[in-house]
């Protein structure tokens, strides 16, 4: 019986391995999915809670005053930093959410700029202020490649792409591929895939010939999320090679990705590993503080050291949903959670102002009314009650 299970085991995991090859995947993403499809349970994939504990204020660096000595040191050290750095948005968001299939990037959002012209904007004008070049690297899915493939080498700003992953959906009743023959058997490989496909499409290894050594990431539709000189300053003067900007959590954040000491370890916990036992716990806004706004910055000499020496191991996510009215299971890792892996991580309380994520059409509107101003150089300004 035993020998049976296993060659059926076998015979399932053939079948899983040459539909991902048939897509295109690299043999070493297969080798991740299969390892991760292997251990996969009809239980959730949970962390052990008594292991957890929550970041508090005093393991968070709180940016200075604007005024104050100690931030004019870290503008003046980032600044000098800053032609070192790339600006890497995630952009492989469709706006399914909002009503529509078209591309997320390409929803107009202000004066008739769409989310990527105002990224384009600000990243050129930033580049002028300063006189450097720092370039836009887009990590696109395979629904949005197509359409920012026309703008690379057509304009002023350097742009470079690549397409992050996509792992089969599994279908929870018998842990094999969903088998609907469309795109719905397919997922994103998670934000977490941005490190391997960054390696594996060769554009890693393209930034650091080229002199760059900080890549500063964040979503496509935060626009709020620009460079900052003086957190390049700290990772700079603390040696930081992974630094995470974190918020204080408010009712709306509840579901946020929060930081933790794991097993003593600087940690990333989604909600997707929380036990539901723990549950009211973690969206508890007192127990736990502060949440990933994933405005990341990391050092890309040592992202490829950690990719080369096999050290770049993220947990699973097993990430339960309902598609085509069946229930599935995705696989995912969490960008994030880069912090338990990189040698002298970091955490970095930012302002709201920095997080204004559109995530559903209420979002967007806001935008786009007379809320918001946008300037010469693409930032988005919200109107204060004086200002009426």
């Amino acid at each position: 019986m035993e020998d049976t299970n296993i060659m059926e085991l076998e015979i399932k995991e053939t079948i899983v391995a040459r539909r991902m090859e048939k897509r295109g995947l690299m043999n070493r993403d297969i080798s991740f999915f299969l390892s991760a499809w292997r251990h996969m349970t009809q239980k959730r994939s949970v962390v052990d809670w008594k292991h957890i504990k929550p970041v508090t204020g005093d393991q968070v660096f709180k940016l200075p005053e604007e005024t104050s000595l100690k931030y004019n040191e870290l503008y003046g050290l980032g600044e000098q930093e800053m032609s070192k750095c790339a600006i890497v948005k995630l952009n492989g968001g469709r706006a399914t959410t909002m009503g529509g299939t078209v591309p997320k990037c390409m929803i107009p959002v202000k004066n008739e700029k769409n989310f990527l012209d105002i990224v384009m904007g600000q990243i050129m004008a930033s580049n002028d202020r300063n006189g450097i070049e720092m370039p836009l690297i887009l990590m696109n899915s395979f629904f949005t490649d197509h359409v920012t493939e026309k703008i690379v080498g057509q304009t002023p700003l350097i742009i470079m792409n690549f397409i992050q992953n996509e792992y089969p959906r599994i279908r929870e009743d018998n842990l094999m591929p969903l088998d609907t023959g469309t795109d719905d058997d397919w997922c994103p490989a998670g934000h977490g895939d941005f490190f391997s496909s960054l390696e594996g499409s060769g554009c890693l290894d393209g930034l650091l010939e080229l002199g760059y050594t900080y890549a500063f990431i964040s979503n496509i539709d935060n626009l709020s999320a620009e460079v900052s000189p003086v957190i390049l300053g700290q990772m700079v003067s603390k040696n930081h090679d992974f630094m995470m900007e974190v918020t204080k959590k408010t009712a709306n954040d509840i579901k946020g990705g929060a930081p933790v000491r794991y097993n003593g370890n600087l940690s990333l916990l989604e909600i997707a590993e929380v036990p539901q036992d723990n549950m009211a716990d973690f969206q508890d806004i007192e127990k736990f503080q502060f949440f990933n706004t994933n405005n990341l910055w990391i050092d890309l000499k040592a992202l490829k050291k950690l990719i080369t020496e096999q050290r770049l191991n993220l947990p699973i996510i097993q990430n339960r949903k309902n598609i085509c009215e069946r229930d599935i299971i995705q696989i995912e890792t969490a960008m994030g959670a880069g912090l338990q892996c990189f040698s002298s991580p970091g955490l970095v309380e930012v302002p709201r102002n920095r997080f204004t994520p559109v995530k559903k059409m209420e979002d967007l509107v806001e935008l786009q009314s007379d809320l918001y101003t946008m300037n010469t150089n693409y930032q988005l300004q919200k109107k204060t009650a004086e200002s009426y």
